[in-house]
């Protein structure tokens, strides 16, 4: 005899309730994973900057999941600001108001990820339109093309300054470090741990637990540079290990750039190494832009090739902020190193930047493009700083540059990226008054003292009133 086989018809509802939810596609598969918070070891950041949180199970939509930040007596969700921020493996977000540091987590229909501890930082006032300089204590050598980078390593900031070049034009291996005190000033230069390869117009970066993967204290990678009086180009990486008290412990090799050069940008974003533009043998300027991934031990990944800036620059300020790079002004032609005749034709008043994609980290569809305002005068071998919403340009090349006409610029930069109009910085304390002389070839840096306060450091340079002579004098504001 047959026997049939019938269903309930509330057990068939169920059934296909459940075969709906599971196969949609959009929920999460299992509790969330987060294997990676801005890319590093120990990330952090201040209210409002930018989150990226890597991982799996998050769901393909958010769907009432949340990424939650510590917050005093409990927590605070982050806003997901639009759909395509939230995917199963990657969450753009940023850092909530009233947030505080400790455990972030993602939640979801599916559990709670393990925590991972989050920093929250005090964003620091950058207000560049009135500057008034003042001498802090100098380096022990006169030194131009030298590479300046700070961290907040110890009981206090520190500051490095990187070899450079002396008055016969011959790079050094000396590194030299100052701790920043409670107003912005610092202390006495002591020398650590030497470079093993002399170089000058090279490009330095500090990879930390705060903004790369990498384990102990971080690393100083010095990227590039010219190695001799003859303007030789390499483009060896050399790697400086950090200690807890913030000296240099030894330096190894870290590989090499895609090509040898010279007075490019460089900046460590989200836990990559981004290199562009600058100069390669013959000192013939190049448009190329790559990225490399940071290892924990300090390493690099292979090099990838981004969209190449709009045309070959070199001796430009460059910075990054908020997931863009920029290449402000600079040179377009073929020019020695250290030179301070003005390099005519060749000077670039145009600002380019290019937007990050946070997930691939590769450069967005649309690449660099020129920003509508331009630099005030077409300049070369200066400095930018870019930090705070605001952007900085001091001294370097300029038609004016033998009276310090236009020692200072600033623009503000604007929620799209772009930066607005720049206008001539104010203020009765000028490098140059100072007893600083026209700089170019100088170096900078931005840095946080020890009561919140945000400061700028310019350090050594060539003197554009006579070509050959470098300076030690340091200043900052």
């Amino acid at each position: 005899m047959r026997r049939s086989t019938r269903f309930h018809p509330a057990l068939m509802l169920t059934l296909t309730a459940g075969i709906a939810a599971c196969g949609d596609g959009t929920g999460p598969s299992g509790p969330p994973v987060v294997a990676s918070v801005n890319g590093a070891t120990l990330p952090s950041g201040p209210v409002g900057s930018t989150v990226i949180v890597e991982g799996e199970n998050f769901g393909a939509e958010q769907d009432g999941g949340a990424v939650r930040f510590t917050a005093a007596g409990g927590t605070v969700a982050a806003l997901i600001a639009s759909a395509d921020d939230w995917t199963d493996g990657f969450i753009v977000t940023t850092v909530p108001s009233g947030a505080v540091t400790g455990p972030l987590v993602v939640e979801t229909s599916e559990g709670t990820s393990t925590p991972v501890t989050f920093t929250v930082t005090q964003g620091a006032a950058f207000s560049p339109s009135t500057v008034s300089w003042t001498a802090t204590a100098s380096l022990p050598a006169a030194l131009s093309g030298l590479a300046a980078v700070a961290t907040g390593l110890g009981s206090a900031p520190m500051v490095y300054a990187i070899g450079g070049a002396d008055d016969g034009d011959t790079p050094q291996t000396t590194v030299y470090s100052s701790t920043v005190g409670a107003a912005g000033s610092l202390a006495a230069w002591n020398q650590t741990a030497s470079l093993p390869q002399a170089v000058a117009l090279h490009r330095a970066v500090v990879a930390t637990p705060a903004n790369a993967p990498v384990s102990g204290s971080g690393f100083i990678l010095v990227l590039g540079g010219i190695t001799d009086a003859h303007g030789t180009v390499t483009g060896t990486i050399q790697r400086g290990t950090l200690a807890a008290d913030g000296s240099v412990t030894s330096w190894s090799s870290a590989g090499t750039l895609p090509q040898p050069l010279h007075s490019f940008g460089a900046a460590i974003v989200f836990g990559q190494l981004y290199v562009w533009g600058g100069a390669g043998t013959g000192n013939t300027p190049s448009a190329a832009a790559y990225r490399a991934a940071i290892s924990p031990g300090g390493g690099l990944g292979s090099w990838q090739p981004l969209a190449a800036l709009p045309f070959a620059r070199a001796h430009f300020g460059y910075g990054a902020f908020a997931g863009r790079l920029y290449a402000l002004g600079g040179d377009s032609t073929a020019t020695a190193p250290s030179a301070g005749a003005l390099p005519g034709g060749g000077r670039i008043s145009t600002v380019t930047h290019a937007k990050i994609d946070l997930q691939s980290r590769d450069l967005t569809a649309a690449g660099w493009g020129d920003n509508p305002a331009t630099l005030i005068k077409a300049t070369s071998k200066h400095t930018a700083l870019v930090a705070g919403g605001n952007v900085l340009v001091t001294a370097g090349l300029y038609n004016g540059a033998a009276t310090g006409a236009t020692e200072e610029s600033y623009a503000q930069l604007n929620a799209d990226g772009t930066l607005a109009s720049f206008n001539g910085a104010t203020g009765s304390n000028t490098i140059l008054s100072q007893g600083g002389g026209n700089l170019y070839n100088h170096a900078v840096a931005g840095y946080v003292d020890a009561d919140g306060a945000f400061h700028v450091l310019v350090l050594g340079g060539d003197d554009v009133n006579a070509p050959g002579t470098k300076h030690a004098e340091v200043f900052y504001y």
